[in-house]
């Protein structure tokens, strides 16, 4: 304790000013945003809830994956007529409310089957987490012990802000002020808070993702030691027993650890192979070790088994197959136009405005509700002026950049992991379901190098004006959240 104090009172002011904010913003969001409309929520609790009451994951069969107790809440709030009718508000009237509060105290059992559903092939160790909160719960009312959950969710949350602030400090040690910027508008957008607003195993992937950014790039501006590549392997570990899409990262992270290997051959080989399969043991051994226990203890098959249908199957319903001309084809066309010899086409309109720019503008909950079309417009007024910034800042900092450029060749890598893997299984759930399957969300692994970009972006303005860009950028963040916030209270209590 002692020693998480002084590291504590070791952070910059700053740092822990960005804590407290994006902390604060998550814990209003949290409160405004109404139980199980968050996307996924319904399943993150579902599991989360199986977990606590047994003590192991669910089995993936064929039964009910929520609870008696989560089914009648569910209901109750007339939860199913209001995802994807913005017209619908839940509950609002004194009758409804009645039967809500007379099924919420009749006992209902809290365990379910264990059935499948789109979280269950997930890893356990955010689910673990959130049990925590489920039973010091001060009451066993279903939605009270969500409640107190969803704080888990805004903790992760600002952690990944400090993260940032973290990382940008090591990438950009001259220009403090550029990590404040970076910070805060990760802390005010309002995609990533409203994810943070729910029980969502997202939200400790995001935290392993920047813990593992800034691990990496301190090791690589201060040396790789074995509390550095223990480190490196220990926010690796968190992330692959988070979620499954830590994986498409990978690649990008062990061609950083083999750089800051090469980096320390200078003081013995013997050394830098130690340093090197340090990291990988300990990212390695957590997750062999939770697909052994899948195999043998939890009886759920293999680690990559189970999910959402068609997420990840190769094979269609009626005994079709994707094909790599397919996958490839609809890989391209999810991130960069179409070309003239695709036989096929995915998407209609631009992918890289309709879906990526305007969903990280803000999407909300379960897709049914967004801005007025002119903010969306303005959006794309501001892209080309934004990049040309950033470009500005990269110029600016071609000095430093050419320093880090084998680090940033990783960061690139992993960045290209992520896209292909959401372009891999977007295919196959688009083809097996019929519907549409990337969100912008799908990207905030990448928080990190958004917080970069918001730094550089202000940094285009010259040294002079920078700073200034800089606090227009967070005025302009914070607008935006408290929009997105208006913004669902007429949603949900309008």
């Amino acid at each position: 304790m002692r020693r998480l104090r002084t590291a504590i009172a070791g952070l910059p002011a700053a740092a822990r000013a960005c804590f407290l904010l994006a902390l604060v913003n998550a814990v209003v969001w949290g409160a405004i945003v109404p139980p199980f409309q968050v996307p996924d929520e319904t399943s993150h609790f579902a599991y989360a809830q199986y977990l606590a009451e047994t003590g192991k994951p669910p089995p993936q069969g064929p039964g009910a994956a929520y609870s008696p107790q989560e089914s009648y809440a569910l209901q109750d709030l007339l939860f199913s007529q209001t995802i994807g009718d913005p017209n619908m508000r839940g509950v609002l009237t004194t009758a409804q409310n009645r039967v809500l509060q007379r099924d919420l105290s009749r006992g209902l059992s809290p365990l379910s089957e264990g059935g499948a559903s789109p979280a269950t092939n997930q890893p356990p160790l955010y689910y673990a987490l959130a049990a925590v909160p489920y039973w010091i719960s001060p009451s066993h009312q279903i939605l009270t012990r969500l409640a107190i959950m969803r704080l888990l969710s805004a903790l992760l949350a600002a952690g990944t802000v400090l993260a940032v602030f973290l990382f940008l400090r090591e990438l950009l040690p001259g220009s403090p002020w550029a990590w404040t910027v970076g910070a805060l508008m990760v802390a005010f957008q309002p995609m990533v808070d409203f994810i943070a607003a729910g029980v969502q195993g997202d939200n400790l992937l995001y935290l392993a993702s920047a813990v593992t950014f800034l691990a990496l790039a301190r090791a690589y501006r201060r040396g790789l030691t074995r509390a550095r590549a223990a480190g490196i392997g220990a926010a690796c570990a968190v992330g692959l027993l988070t979620k499954l899409t830590f994986l498409a990262l990978t690649p990008g992270i062990a061609l950083a650890v083999l750089i800051l290997g090469r980096r320390e051959l200078a003081t013995g080989r013997r050394r830098a192979v130690g340093l090197v399969a340090l990291a990988a043991v300990v990212a390695l051994v957590p997750f062999g070790v939770y697909g052994l226990l899948n195999l043998t203890a939890w009886h759920r098959g293999s680690f990559l088994a189970g999910g959402t249908v068609g997420a990840t199957a190769s094979t269609l319903p009626g005994g079709g197959v994707v094909t790599l001309h397919e996958t490839l084809d609809y890989i391209w066309e999810q991130y960069l136009p179409r070309l003239p010899f695709m036989h096929r086409r995915f998407f209609a309109g631009t992918p890289l405005i309709n879906i990526w720019l305007n969903g990280l503008v803000g999407r909300f909950g379960w897709l049914d509700y967004s801005f007025p079309g002119w903010v969306y417009t303005l959006a794309k007024v501001l892209l080309i002026p934004f990049l040309a910034l950033a470009l500005s800042g990269l110029l600016r900092a071609r000095g430093a950049i050419r320093r880090l450029l084998p680090l940033l060749l990783s960061f690139g890598v992993m960045t290209l992991g992520l896209l292909v893997a959401i372009g891999y299984a977007g295919v196959r759930y688009q083809l097996s379901t019929g519907y549409p399957f990337a969100q912008a969300r799908y990207l905030f692994p990448l928080l990190a190098l958004y917080g970069l970009l918001g730094a550089l972006v202000a940094r285009g303005a010259g040294r002079r004006w920078a700073p200034v860009l800089g606090a227009g950028l967070v005025l302009l963040a914070m607008a935006h959240g408290l929009f997105a916030e208006t913004l669902t209270i007429s949603r949900y209590y309008g």
